[in-house]
């Protein structure tokens, strides 16, 4: 959608990334934009979180992002056209590992961690 709230798609699809989200981030970008996936004008190259700042998504909220159906982390860069979903924390176990977010995430402060009740 462009910012007159229109969508031309012989010129936006250039200029555009369609965004998802998936779990509460789904409800949060549906309640916000009305629509799912949401399809957001950039000028240029822009990273996840800068994203997630321009669309009002707090950084714990994010875990990983998938852009283009492979697993990145925050930072990665986004360009226009690019397909792209912001996935919480708590994906459980065994899918954190096949689909990399593990590999991906060793820096991030909102990787989701088993903690044990002791060590609080």
């Amino acid at each position: 959608m462009t910012k007159s709230g229109t969508f031309d798609p012989m010129t936006d699809e250039k200029k555009q990334l369609e965004i998802r989200g998936f779990l509460q981030l789904d409800a949060f970008l549906k309640k916000k934009y009305g629509t799912m996936p949401v399809f957001y004008e950039i000028d240029g190259p822009i990273t996840g979180i800068e994203l997630a700042k321009e669309l009002g998504i707090k950084r714990e909220d994010i875990e990983v992002i998938f852009v283009n159906g492979f697993v990145q982390e925050v930072n990665y860069t986004l360009n226009p056209g690019d397909r792209m979903a912001f996935l919480p924390p708590g994906c459980p176990g065994p899918y954190r590992i096949a689909l990399g977010f593990y590999g991906k995430n060793q820096d991030n402060a909102a990787n989701f961690k088993i903690q044990r009740k002791d060590s609080k």
